[in-house]
């Protein structure tokens, strides 16, 4: 039978399967809308038990028949669970984009901000592990108390299918608990956070095999048990190694809901000012420097959804000429994008969105084009900062929907003044979870191998004479900002 890897991303918006064969071809994929809710102001949740009938329903739609799946490759946006003795989940996950730990990452901040950035290579946020435990034992004492354990999303699955309890190192490393230069929990952080070592998982590779499929999820699943199942990485990071950023000197934009910008390095760096996100990279022996932005391409689904269009496709078909018709700089329209807070480089969970110098010449396509200008001048101000700590960036791998059109990566390279390359598929998290499932089932000797069968150039796109029009609307935005 023919060998074949079934891919599993858990993103923002929706969750997908992919079956790829071994060339790297896509043979069959399907997906569910994401069953995310907001019940509250600041509140990002996600239940548990609706993530995983998603995952098997998108699994099983897949067409398998004369195929043997030799490996299972997961990955998933940024969250914390918090599970109990019996292995339950106490509360429904927190998302990246939940901020009610805000003052309680505040206040780590200002006790030890700068001694825990040396270490962990971040700043405290509301979505980190060490804010929000304490925030449930101020908040909801009685489920704080049941808590022996803590999760991410992906590492949640990874238990329902192999029983394993186990976590990588760039999962690690957005707890803010986690040494990112000795790639190892830190006890000196568990120390001061007030954190039980207990509640966190081993840390292994995330090429490194979790286990095999067990038989309960196997039969849900309709595959055969003992299928190994990488560890794997977040979605952010997947995409990067889905992208070819498995070696120093690769930068990386993975542009959906947020844009993950990492720059893959050979060594840490700090920054000074501590805007940059340091983390223990998915590539053996790579560290990666860089984060995620915030509400980037998610503010560009917020304007379309509210002139009536229902997904990014649908826009690219019907407003792409249109678009481009609205000149650079958006007629002095400015789209400060920062709907749910900023993240890296600003670092501002309070921040909102706004849109400014609006005239009455103003339509519904600026909106769209002022948006879209936004998102690229939070991504350029993010480039900047990694810039002055020191990486060469002459050239971004641009993947996740945005790289699907063409007038939004030109966009990008003109407002980021270098060439962006399109790769032949845009969904890349999908690809880094098969990569690492492939090295894992040692279907492929390395992720360096993995990467020969997977990541193809579609084209590159060089900057054109919009630069400088783009220049002087960026100048507008950081004076609204």
């Amino acid at each position: 039978m023919r060998q074949a890897i079934l891919a599993i991303d858990i993103g923002a918006s929706r969750t997908r399967a992919r079956l790829f064969d071994l060339r790297g071809e896509v043979l069959d994929e399907a997906s569910l809308p994401a069953a995310t809710d907001s019940p509250f102001a600041g509140a990002a949740e996600l239940d548990c038990e609706a993530l995983w009938r998603d995952l098997v329903g998108t699994a099983t739609a897949l067409r398998t028949e004369g195929l043997k799946i030799a490996a299972l490759g997961v990955t998933a946006q940024l969250g914390t669970i918090f599970i109990d003795e019996s292995g339950d989940v106490v509360q429904k996950a927190m998302l990246w984009a939940d901020t009610r730990a805000q003052a309680e990452a505040q206040e780590f901040e200002q006790a030890f901000g700068e001694e825990a950035y040396a270490v962990s290579g971040r700043r405290m946020a509301p979505e980190l592990a060490a804010p929000r435990l304490m925030w449930l034992r101020r908040r909801r004492l009685d489920a704080f108390e049941r808590v022996r354990r803590i999760a991410s999303i992906k590492d949640f699955v990874l238990e329902r299918l192999t029983g394993a309890v186990v976590t990588d190192e760039t999962h690690a490393s957005y707890t803010g608990l986690f040494d990112v230069e000795k790639r190892r929990w830190s006890a000196r952080l568990m120390r001061r956070a007030g954190c039980d070592p207990a509640m966190f998982a081993p840390v292994r590779l995330a090429s490194g095999k979790a286990g095999g499929l067990v038989k309960g999820a196997a039969a849900q699943l309709g595959l055969a048990p003992g299928v190994p199942v990488a560890i794997g990485a977040p979605d952010g990071t997947s995409g990067a190694i889905g992208a070819g950023a498995i070696r120093p000197g690769v930068t990386v934009d993975v542009a959906g809901t947020t844009d993950v910008l990492l720059h893959c390095l050979p060594r840490p760096v700090k920054d000074p000012q501590r805007r940059l996100v340091l983390n223990a990279h998915a590539a053996a022996g790579t560290w990666a420097a860089g984060g995620p932005t915030g509400f980037t391409g998610g503010a560009v689904s917020w304007a379309l959804n509210l002139f009536g269009f229902r997904g990014l496709a649908e826009s690219q078909r019907a407003l792409s000429e249109s678009l481009s018709a609205v000149p650079p700089g958006c007629d002095g329209l400015v789209f400060c994008t920062g709907l749910t807070g900023s993240r890296f480089p600003h670092w501002n969970a309070g921040e909102r969105g706004a849109l400014t110098g609006i005239e009455p010449r103003h339509g519904p396509l600026h909106v769209l084009r002022a948006a879209q200008e936004g998102a690229a001048f939070v991504v350029a101000d993010a480039i900047d900062a990694m810039r002055r700590c020191g990486a060469d960036v002459s050239e971004v791998t641009a993947v996740g929907g945005l790289a699907a059109d063409r007038a939004a990566i030109q966009l990008r390279a003109d407002v980021l003044g270098v060439r962006v390359v399109r790769l032949a598929t845009e969904e890349a998290s999908s690809v880094g979870a098969a990569m690492f499932s492939g090295v894992c089932a040692n279907l492929y000797p390395d992720l360096e191998a993995a990467a020969k069968a997977f990541v193809r150039v579609r084209d590159t796109v060089d900057p054109g004479p919009a630069v400088a029009e783009l220049r002087r609307a960026r100048a507008r935005w950081r004076e609204a900002r």
